[in-house]
């Protein structure tokens, strides 16, 4: 599984049609060739049996598969009596990509730092074919759509969203369960997880390279070279960034004065901070506080001088 279909969300997928299908005995899967729609199968019940080109898939209770555009599909072996699976068929607003699994698995790894977010937040990201741990969301988004989809709801949009709901959730349940068996192939990332973790719940310690080796037994510079291979970035980086993540949250929600902020993280003075926050993001702490504070509560409340639209107002 070395590419996955990378499909932007940043507006909501356009639906095309859907529906949930009971087989008799001995149906097959008619030849079929979607123009630019994918389709996305879903197994309920026993099995059914889908060849996109030359590659031959097994469908069972859970199992996902997603049929791109301009590719040959057919049954290749009846079905038993009631045999059933869910069928939707959608269309992308934008251009789809190919993208590299390991990249979007360092991008998961890293996701608490911003740039890494930013790379994998706009889009849904699924391999032809995987196997869901939990069923009851996307069976239930599932029904939802079907039913939105055959009540002529005022707005299309209404269905685009739950579709794009749909692929937000396949996207979430299929990284959890792959981001596992992936971490496996890497020596020692079996820990990786649980030193990402470790990492953030000691943020407010004066964390060193040494003390985060030490706590999961490891050399500090096979552990920097884990770091560089899984995120693209050493220890101490991470460490830094996560630590000045904490710093703008604070520089934005506190009134703490730099110092207090700098104490609070554990810097060794605030001058280091300072140097440290101006080298990571190209601005002083105070200048990141005129800059972004006001945007933040713009976040958080409404102008009363201006008048909040009537799809908003929920009173």
């Amino acid at each position: 599984m070395d590419m996955l279909w990378k499909i932007n969300i940043e507006r909501p997928v356009a639906y095309f049609k859907s529906g949930q299908f009971v087989s008799n005995h001995g149906w097959k899967h008619k030849e079929m060739k979607l123009t630019k729609d994918f389709e996305i199968i879903i197994g309920v019940h026993k099995s059914i049996f889908i060849q996109i080109e030359d590659k031959q898939f097994e469908l069972q209770h859970g199992d996902v598969l997603l049929i791109p555009p301009g590719l040959q599909y057919f049954g290749y072996h009846p079905s038993e009596n009631e045999a059933s699976f869910f069928w939707l068929h959608f269309f992308p607003r934008s251009e789809t990509d190919r993208y590299p699994t390991d990249k979007f698995i360092n991008h998961l790894i890293g996701s608490l730092i911003d740039h890494h977010r930013e790379s994998i937040n706009n889009a849904s990201f699924l391999p032809d074919f995987f196997s869901l741990k939990y069923t009851n969301k996307p069976f239930i988004l599932m029904n939802q759509i079907l039913d939105i989809a055959n009540n002529s709801y005022y707005s299309t949009y209404a269905v685009d969203y739950l579709v794009t709901e749909m692929l937000i959730e396949l996207t979430e349940q299929f990284s959890k369960r792959f981001l596992q068996s992936y971490t496996d192939q890497y020596e020692n990332t079996h820990k990786f997880n649980q030193i990402l973790e470790w990492i953030r719940v000691n943020i407010y310690e004066d964390i060193h390279v040494k003390d985060v080796a030490d706590t999961f037994s490891m050399n500090a510079d096979h552990l920097t070279r884990v770091f560089k291979k899984n995120i693209g970035m050493s220890t101490i980086k991470y460490i830094n960034t996560i630590k000045l993540n904490k710093a703008k949250e604070l520089l934005c929600t506190t009134n703490k004065t730099i110092k207090e902020i700098s104490y609070q993280l554990n810097f060794k003075e605030d001058k280091y901070f300072m140097k440290l926050f101006k080298n990571y993001e190209g601005m002083t702490p105070s200048q990141f506080r005129d800059a972004y504070t006001n945007t933040y509560i713009n976040t958080l409340s409404v102008d009363p001088d201006i008048p909040v639209p009537d799809h908003l107002n929920f009173e």
